[in-house]
This record gives structure tokens, C-alpha cells and sequence, in this order.
């Protein structure tokens, strides 16, 4: 037989897998995809921002000359074209780079002399004109030629302007939340999540599958424990299914025991309810009554031992409710059948019938009479049990539902019982999956409810039960 695979080994599979094809699919988008457009400014824009606020421009005021090589060509024509003085301008490229051709930054100056005369540092614009070449400083360039340099799209820059205070104001291109590199990053990170994230979850699910399966098998006591998936599973499933089967025959051992011995007991109680026939008065009576409450407690523990060991079946609710209600009804017992949905559990018949009895019976008993209700809710059937009694104090209700223990802390003879209704009920519920709990009623008293997975009915594809 083939070995299966560990989970271990499984899940390390998977997240090399996982890693390897979010490093690839990162690296291939960061390599493939074109750098991001350089962000572009013009002259003229950086003027009319300097002029008034514009969108897409930062505007601030500094308390003296912004620092950074100096873009002199730049400076000389915005200066030309606001009228100002060239040393009441200062413009440098936004990201450092001390910029290519004509607009330079400055880095390196050449000085040209020309017939003895020494021209400034400052770059100037070279003019064609009648087939020779000019030196024309930039603040003496003519319109024709000022205005497309100032028109013509360049890398982001900062211009700034002396005010009257002597402040600056400097005006730059909005930067972006995110630059290029950051945006493409982003994009490779989304798309590797988005391939990336399906993969994930069928793998999940795939994984997980097996464990669902014992999940809602150990929920059922009665389904067969699925053995598949990693090999840690499988091994905790086997051993989950031995435990299960060992405690089912210690379960019924000790429901044939408790049979035995309470049929046993049956035969001299009898012969002393003969023999106290023959007893005097008072005495007889108080004797008698004892012998019955004994009586009574032995056929609750027959009733409890035959329930647990009966075969489970697929139940309807409502009409077996009913059934139930119109027999204690025939004795002018005060309870009702409110009305509701139809709903279907597996549970054996007669272990239903006794938890339904005893939350009726103790209806009766504390309250003078009940009304049983029925409803669907999340998979599940819910039976309660309402009575307009004085009710259960809160710290109360765990207590009462163990063996033995009654909310009637003096035993008297009107109420009688032993003490065990509640706890079949609990130990009912909790062996068919479900639970058992008791809560205050609206209008005062109590309400006890009984919760049972629900099995599906025809057409219905609800419910999250099923019978192994």
C-alpha cells in the first residue's frame, strides 16, 4: 500500500511553490515593464505658476535663496520674461541632476574670450543669423526664440522669486504619493497575489477537506471516521476510531449492567410492597410511598439504558410532538403544541420520547402545564419547552443538570422524581450532537431547549446533517 504523503511535507511543498512563483512573477514584471514617463515641466508653466496658484504646482514661501546648482539659462530666460533682475531668480532641477545640453547645470563652466573681451560664466544661447553664430545672453534673446525654450517640455524643476521681504517664492511640480519604481512594486505584488491567491485556496481547501470530514464525523457519534489525507491524519483518524469503538462497548457494557441490576432490584421490591400491605397504618402508607419513589427511580434508569442502546432512525418532529402532547392531554394535562415548522433529526425514537416526557413532565410538575414549540435555525432543530412556573435562578441550572439533583431542595413526596429528568435530557443531547440548556421565559418561568442537528428533507439543501 502506497504510503501517504506527511502534512509536513505537504504544506513545505507548498509554500516553496508559493515563494518561488511570487519572487518570478515580481521579478518579471519589474523586469519587463517600461519605465514609468519621466515627470516634465515647462518654463512658461513654472511662470505662470510663480504668478498665481495653479494646479499641479506647489507653491511656498522660503526665508532665503533656495539652495542647488543653479540652471542658468533657465534662470535668464524666466528672469527675461518677468522683468527681473537675473540674480532675483533661482532655478534647479528637482531631483538634483544637474541637466544635458544647453540647460546644464553648471558643473562645469567655460570661459570665452573674444577679440580681449571676457564674457561672463553664465551660459548663453548660440543665435544663427546671416550664416554666422552669435554669443546673445539669454536676457537679450528675441521673442521668436525666447518663446518656444519656453514652451518646451523639461525635467522637473524648481523656480523661485525674490519677494519685497526679501523671501522666496518657489514654486515646483506636485511630486506623486508613489514614484515609478514604488508603483510597479505595487502592481507586481497585486498580480502576484491575485495568481497566487486561487492556487492558495484550492490547496487549502484540498488540505483541510480531511479534516472537515473527521470534524463532522466525530460531531455525528454515529458516522464512520474517515481515514484519508496526510499520513498524521490518517494515524490520528485510526486511533480516534479505536478510542470511539472502545468507549461505544464500555457505553453498552455499562447500559446492560445498569438494565440488569435495576431488573433485578425489581423482583424484592415487589415482594416488600406485598409484605407491606400486611403493615399498620400510618406507617404503611409512609412505607408504601418510599417503595413506589424507588420503583420509580428504577424504571427511569430502564428507560435510560434501553434509549441509549436503541438503533438510530430519521424522525419528524412535529407529528411525534404532537403525538406526545395529545397523550398527556388525555389526562387533562395542560399543554399545547404551538404551531411551527416541519423539521426531521435522527435519533432513536424512544430516547426522544423520554427527553420529551421529562421536559413535559417537569412542566406539570413545577408549573401546572407547558407549551412545546418547534423551529429550524443554522442547521439545526430546536424543541423548547415553556411553562409559566417560578422559574430557575441562574446559578442553579448547571447544577441541576446532573444526576440526582433537583431544583425541589426538600424531596417532598407531591413533586417526586429522583432527579434525573434533566440529566438524560443533557446526556441525550449531547450524544446525538446537540445541547440542552434552560433559560428565563419572557413572561417569567422557564424555558428549556433542546438543540439536535437537523437532517435534510427532500429538496431541502439547508441543513448540514447527514446520517453515516
Amino acid at each position: 500500500m502506497k504510503r501517504a504523503p506527511s502534512a509536513l511535507v505537504s504544506i513545505g511543498s507548498f509554500g516553496v511553490a508559493v515563494a518561488t512563483l511570487s519572487v518570478a512573477t515580481t521579478a518579471a514584471i519589474v523586469i519587463l515593464a517600461p519605465p514609468p514617463p519621466t515627470q516634465r515641466t515647462s518654463a512658461m508653466d513654472a511662470i505662470a505658476a510663480l504668478q498665481h496658484p495653479m494646479p499641479g504646482f506647489e507653491r511656498r514661501l522660503l526665508p532665503a535663496r533656495p539652495k542647488g546648482a543653479p540652471v542658468r539659462m533657465l534662470q535668464g530666460l524666466i528672469a527675461a520674461e518677468l522683468n527681473r533682475a537675473p540674480g532675483d531668480v533661482h532655478v534647479a532641477w528637482l531631483d538634483g541632476a544637474t541637466g544635458t545640453g544647453p540647460f546644464g547645470g553648471g558643473v562645469r563652466t567655460t570661459v570665452v574670450t573674444t577679440q580681449g573681451v571676457k564674457l561672463p560664466p553664465s551660459l548663453v544661447l548660440l543665435q544663427r543669423k546671416n550664416n554666422s553664430f552669435e554669443l546673445v545672453s539669454p536676457t537679450t534673446v528675441s521673442g521668436a526664440i525666447r518663446n518656444p525654450l519656453l514652451g518646451l517640455p523639461l525635467p522637473a524643476f524648481t523656480a523661485s522669486v525674490r519677494q519685497a521681504d526679501n523671501r522666496w517664492l518657489s514654486v515646483a511640480p506636485a511630486q506623486p504619493l508613489l514614484a515609478g519604481w514604488q508603483r510597479n512594486i505595487l502592481i507586481a505584488l497585486a498580480v502576484s497575489l491575485a495568481l497566487l491567491a486561487p492556487m492558495a485556496w484550492i490547496f487549502a481547501r484540498r488540505l483541510t477537506r480531511p479534516f472537515r470530514a473527521l470534524a463532522g464525523a466525530l460531531d455525528h457519534h454515529h458516522a464512520v471516521v474517515p481515514q484519508d489525507g496526510p499520513r498524521e491524519l490518517r494515524e490520528a483518524a485510526a486511533r480516534i476510531a479505536t478510542m470511539r469503538n472502545r468507549l461505544a462497548i464500555e457505553a453498552a457494557e455499562r447500559a446492560r449492567i445498569l438494565t440488569a441490576i435495576a431488573h433485578d432490584l425489581r423482583t424484592p421490591l415487589t415482594g416488600l410492597r406485598l409484605r407491606l400491605e400486611t403493615a399498620p397504618e400510618p406507617q404503611r402508607g409512609r412505607m408504601v410511598a418510599d417503595v413506589e419513589r424507588m420503583q420509580a427511580m428504577i424504571d427511569e434508569v430502564l428507560a435510560y439504558a434501553r434509549g441509549a442502546a436503541a438503533p438510530v432512525e430519521l424522525l419528524d418532529v412535529r407529528p411525534l410532538l404532537a403525538a406526545i402532547v395529545d397523550e398527556m392531554a388525555e389526562g387533562g394535562a395542560p399543554i399545547r403544541l404551538v404551531p411551527g415548522e416541519e423539521a426531521r433529526i435522527a435519533v432513536p425514537t424512544l430516547a426522544f420520547r423520554r427527553a420529551i416526557e421529562n421536559l413535559l413532565g417537569n412542566a406539570l410538575a413545577y408549573a401546572g402545564g407547558g407549551a412545546v414549540a418547534v423551529r429550524r435555525a443554522e442547521g439545526h432543530v430546536l424543541v423548547s419547552v415553556a411553562d409559566q412556573g417560578p422559574g430557575i435562578p441562574p446559578a442553579e441550572r448547571e447544577r441541576l443538570l446532573r444526576p440526582f439533583e433537583r431544583g425541589d431542595n426538600s424531596r417532598n413526596r407531591d413533586t417526586g422524581g429522583a432527579g434525573l429528568g434533566l440529566s438524560i435530557v443533557s446526556d441525550f443531547a449531547a450524544q446525538h450532537g446537540g445541547d440542552f440548556t434552560l433559560s428565563d421565559a419572557p413572561g417569567g418561568g422557564t424555558i428549556a431547549t433542546l438543540r439536535l442537528p437537523e437532517v435534510a428533507t427532500a429538496g431541502d439543501n439547508t441543513a448540514r446533517y447527514r446520517v453515516g
